[in-house]
């Protein structure tokens, strides 16, 4: 009877045992979800940062994007000046040479 009372009893403590450390271990798994929101925020926040980052450094391009067109818009039309001079002075060369 002793020799089964012992196991038993082992049984016994040990059955009340493991529901302690179950609640003990539920409350630890609940406070470690904690840092994990906080490190969700953290990650949205920093994504957020860098979204913002990408999006000032593409106007910034834009801006100098356009500032690069507007030289080159602006060369293009000295230019079209230049040969619009050309050839009138070619068009009266020829107009005196026929005259």
């Amino acid at each position: 009877m002793k020799k089964i009372m012992g196991p038993g009893m082992m049984l016994l403590a040990g059955l009340l045992i493991i529901p302690g450390n179950l609640w003990l271990a539920s409350r630890v798994l609940a406070q470690s979800e904690s840092p994990t929101i906080a490190d969700k925020q953290q990650q949205e926040i920093q994504q957020k940062r860098q979204e913002e980052w990408q999006d000032r450094e593409d106007k910034e391009k834009k801006l100098q994007n356009t500032g690069k067109r507007q030289q080159d818009a602006s060369k293009r039309q000295e230019d079209a000046i230049k040969r619009q001079k050309a050839t009138e002075r070619h068009l009266r060369k020829l107009e005196k040479d026929e005259n």
